[in-house]
């Protein structure tokens, strides 16, 4: 134990990948769920949310960041500080292993009815911060919440897009940049993570961005983890219907979808299967509009709209 002082159309379009650029360090920006550290000149996330270890590093990833590795007492302060804002998650977050050996945070059985077994020994242990300061491990199997970090000069950004993330299309003549992280999150997540960047979840608005998304949905890899493979969450949703009301699907813009200028659906949708499919979709054979379950995790594209000229 370790004890810290307590922290396609291509005929019809042209796209243009961004290569990723770094912002200055000079403002010390970067996303907006990332709070930065002075002392270590690094930017962090805690995630109330909980995961399994083998999931951190992946969700750390698709934010430019990576698991946190204790270094030294000002990520344990750093820690420290951003446990204090959330007394009921717990004593303990996940971070990235330092190569050192720590004392197990794991009760050991009072009798061992199974000496044989050692499929708990296999899963093995992985390292954790906890509230007092000390770096321990647990079963990586747990669900913890966790914390990522990415060093200032090595945050992401993308001036072209004016967002801060990378690999980002760029389609001129549409005059937006599109990105497909390479992740599966539910709608709300997904939501969330394209705000942090700057962007938002795509919303369609002509015949031509129609033809954009659906060249980008045909032309990149699959996402790991989705459902479903051909659906791609975006900006749009609606309300669960109160007794007869009608649904009715808005922009997270707050506009119909014939007032954002897309409302061509796919065939038969929505349907709102098993009534439970108040998120919206495009869907990758055609490019139309689909209606999901919510809470169910789907790839899923940001957008930004690009101001910036040559």
């Amino acid at each position: 134990m370790e004890k810290y002082v307590i922290v396609v159309l291509s005929v019809v379009l042209t796209s243009t990948v961004v290569q990723t650029a770094y912002k200055p360090n000079a403002l010390k920006q970067y996303r907006k769920d990332y709070e930065y550290n002075p002392k270590t000149d690094a930017f962090y996330k805690l995630h109330i949310e909980s995961a399994r270890h083998w999931e951190v590093k992946d969700r750390c990833k698709v934010e430019g960041a990576e698991p946190m590795v204790p270094i030294s007492d000002f990520d344990i302060m750093q820690v420290h500080a951003m446990l204090k804002q959330f007394g009921d998650i717990g004593k303990y977050v996940w971070v990235g292993d330092d190569g050192l050996s720590h004392d197990s945070a794991e009760e050991p059985a009072i009798i061992d009815l199974d000496p044989e077994d050692d499929d708990i020994e296999e899963t093995g242990e992985c390292d954790v911060v906890t509230r007092g300061g000390d770096i321990e491990t647990m079963y990586c199997y747990r669900d913890l919440p966790f914390i990522c970090k990415v060093e200032a000069k090595d945050a992401p950004y993308d001036p072209h897009c004016s967002v801060f993330g990378k690999d980002y299309v760029h389609y001129p003549l549409v005059g937006s940049c599109y990105k497909i992280p390479k992740i599966a999150y539910s709608w709300s997540e997904a939501y969330s993570e394209c705000f942090a960047e700057g962007a938002h979840l795509v919303v369609i608005n002509s015949a031509m961005e129609h033809e954009a998304i659906w060249n980008l949905t045909n032309t990149g890899p699959k996402v790991p983890g989705a459902r479903a493979s051909y659906f791609f969450f975006a900006g749009y949703r609606a309300e669960r219907p109160v007794g007869f009301e009608p649904v009715e699907f808005r922009t997270i813009f707050n506009q119909t979808l014939d007032e954002a200028g897309f409302s061509a659906w796919s065939e038969n949708e929505p349907n709102n299967a098993l009534h439970n499919e108040y998120c919206g979709s495009i869907f990758q054979n055609d490019g139309k509009l689909n209606d999901l379950d919510c809470s169910h995790r789907f790839a899923f594209i940001c957008e930004i709209e690009v101001t910036w000229s040559p």
